[in-house]
């Protein structure tokens, strides 16, 4: 059995991929916290269950069954495994053969049995953003935090000589003329023109801190910040942060969220972040790119053979099932609209979405997974493709 911590590559994808008859995929949803360690445990054991079930059903032999129960117990009975879970596992085994990957974003519980591995979730980890920095900002204190996708997020250490709180950055003794409102001081409930200009101030000085900071870890920008802080702090830090890096700001007082608090929030919003860009990225699309898109799924696998294909969106709650030629992209569909387990012959046929995703990125193109549902009326799936070159 492989235990996988960081973020599947390429070359776990050409492991995964092709023919593992009987094939069992498991996604579930986990938690660091060790006390619900438990409900996933249960929740894995219960989709192993109904999985090996389904394959004894579909007439598996007795040697492979025996072998499908060995990787299973090796995968409950792994205490190593257990007692460093993240978010979400995704579990993949065979018979003598066993991956498993510990990934940080969220996945729907789901099993799968088949001739294939159901990869389409896994492939949500690396096709969208799982890095981010927070701060969280209060009057009574600022800290800055990063989440990467193989650890939960972590206080960064800042220049001491930055201030520490709104009294120190308005050069005033601790509770003179405080503009907080209540006890934690973030409810909005500012007294005074003074006290308004007191929290400007600090909302300045803490966002060029912020962004001295993170110029030395991150200068290009790429990494999204989210801003926990409650309102009036929020909008005056916002006002005075706009320096190209994509920020959030995510309202409510930060004062008693605790690291794995934090970090869950952190997921929670870079979720949405991934769900409101894929929306806006395919709108555009579709407003200004003619000849540029195409959504037919067999002329998308020949544009892909041909690397024409600059980025791939894909509904990875749905399966179309089939065989794709990876050198000439060639699409053969099992049954009439790819809803069957196997091709006329018999050959078995697997979920012809990841593969063509990891065609799109072997060809250097960009894949992002998106869930149908949460984009609304406007997509129109299985798969939308932005071409590199506009079809005459």
């Amino acid at each position: 059995m492989t235990v996988h911590h960081e973020l599947p590559t390429g070359a776990d994808f050409a492991t995964l991929a092709g023919p593992h008859h009987p094939a069992i995929t498991i996604y579930a949803a986990t938690s660091p916290v060790v006390n619900e360690r438990e409900r996933a445990e249960v929740s894995v054991k219960s989709a192993f269950d109904h999985a090996i079930d389904q394959v004894k059903h579909g007439g598996a032999s007795t040697a492979d069954l025996d072998a499908l129960r060995r990787e299973r117990d090796g995968v409950l009975g792994d205490f190593g495994l257990w007692g460093a879970l993240s978010r979400s596992l995704a579990i993949f085994i065979a018979p003598g053969f066993t991956e498993v990957f510990v990934l940080p974003n969220r996945l729907d519980d789901a099993w799968h049995v088949g001739s294939h591995f159901t990869l389409g979730q896994l492939l949500r980890a690396p096709s969208q953003d799982q890095e981010a920095y927070a701060l969280t900002l209060s009057s009574n204190e600022w800290a800055l935090w990063h989440a990467t996708p193989t650890a939960r997020a972590t206080h960064l250490e800042t220049d001491p000589s930055h201030p520490t709180n709104l009294d120190a950055a308005t050069n005033r003794e601790p509770g003179e003329n405080s503009p907080r409102g209540g006890q934690h001081g973030d409810r909005g409930e500012v007294g005074d023109e003074r006290g308004k200009k007191l929290l400007d101030i600090y909302a300045k000085r803490i966002a060029d801190a912020t962004k001295h900071e993170l110029a030395a870890v991150d200068p290009d920008g790429r990494v999204p910040l989210f801003v926990f802080a409650a309102e009036p702090l929020l909008s005056a830090f916002l006002d005075r942060s706009r320096n190209g890096r994509r920020i959030v700001g995510v309202p409510g007082s930060p004062d008693r969220l605790a690291p794995a608090e934090i970090d869950a929030a952190l997921r929670e919003q870079l979720a949405r972040l991934n769900v409101a860009e894929a929306s806006q990225a395919l709108g555009t699309l579709a407003e200004g790119t003619a000849g540029r898109v195409e959504r037919d799924l067999a002329a998308i696998a020949r544009l892909a053979a041909d690397g024409a294909v600059e980025t791939l969106w894909f509904d990875f709650t749905t399966s179309v099932n089939g065989t794709l030629d990876r050198e000439t992209g060639a699409v053969e569909f099992a049954g009439a609209n790819g809803d069957g387990d196997a091709l006329a012959d018999g050959t078995p046929a697997g979920d012809l979405l990841p593969q063509l995703a990891l065609l799109v990125i072997a060809k250097g193109g960009r894949v992002v997974t998106v869930r149908g549902e949460d984009l609304g009326e406007g997509w129109t799936g299985p798969v939308v493709a932005e071409l590199r070159f506009a079809l005459a």
